[in-house]
């Protein structure tokens, strides 16, 4: 049974519908990335099963349990963790107080030691740099803090949203490398929103394919960095 399923998800914002019958399984242990253009969906997926908007038909079931229609805390509380793009952060906090505010679920909160070493230990110049504001780091510092916050609510699923935007290519590499980390010493299953498709598909399990709202390819990985129309969409071969 897969840990996350969608099922002919409609979703979208007011009378724009964006997401057109969408529906994905993500198995637990997976790195499965979604990948398009911009305005593909991509990022009101990832809102649409984190709560922060209703789905207008379809289902969202998390672990056997349905989950479409719960608040976005309910939804937090059951360690299904979103990291949205562009990171979020509370600038006039420091690193430490941001990293804090990703434990305050009871569940997270028991083993809040134990979350910020891992932390520590995947990011160590977050450690580092503790007690900066989180507004004075440079974009990729500012990354790790989001996506360690993340970690600190102690997720079973984490998605992240454009983790690599605007980065340079040599921080897209700490943050791709530190994603396949996450998944593999930690054994989360990660949901990767990336428009970085060799990046992407790199790290991860299988992929979607998102075009207008809708599925248009799914495979493995490595079928997809094969397949003749991704070489010409994405990869420009």
């Amino acid at each position: 049974m897969s840990l996350l399923s969608i099922e002919k998800i409609n979703s979208g914002y007011g009378e724009i519908q964006v997401l057109l019958d969408i529906s994905m399984h993500i198995h637990d242990g997976e790195v499965v990335s979604i990948i398009g253009a911009n305005g593909a969906g991509k990022s009101t997926l990832l809102k649409t099963i984190s709560g922060l908007i209703v789905p207008e038909a379809g289902s969202i079931q998390f672990d056997g349990e349905t989950i479409s229609g719960m608040s976005p805390d309910e939804i937090v509380n059951r360690a299904l963790i979103h990291v949205p793009e562009g990171r979020r952060l509370f600038s006039l906090m420091s690193v430490y107080e941001n990293l804090e505010m990703g434990a305050y679920s009871k569940r997270a909160e028991s083993n809040f030691k134990e979350n910020l070493q891992a932390v520590y230990q995947l990011f160590p110049r977050l450690q580092e740099r503790e007690k900066q504001l989180a507004g004075t780091l440079s974009g990729g510092e500012q990354q790790m803090v989001a996506i360690g916050r993340g970690i600190m609510a102690q997720p079973r699923v984490l998605m992240l949203d454009e983790p690599s935007l605007g980065l340079a290519p040599v921080l897209k590499t700490d943050i791709f490398a530190a994603i396949k980390k996450i998944a593999d010493e930690f054994g989360t299953t990660i949901v990767l929103v990336e428009q970085d498709v060799v990046n992407s598909l790199a790290i991860s399990d299988r992929a979607y394919v998102m075009e207008q709202g809708q599925v248009v390819i799914e495979g493995t990985s490595a079928e997809l960095m094969d397949d003749p129309q991704i070489k010409k969409a994405f990869l420009g071969l």
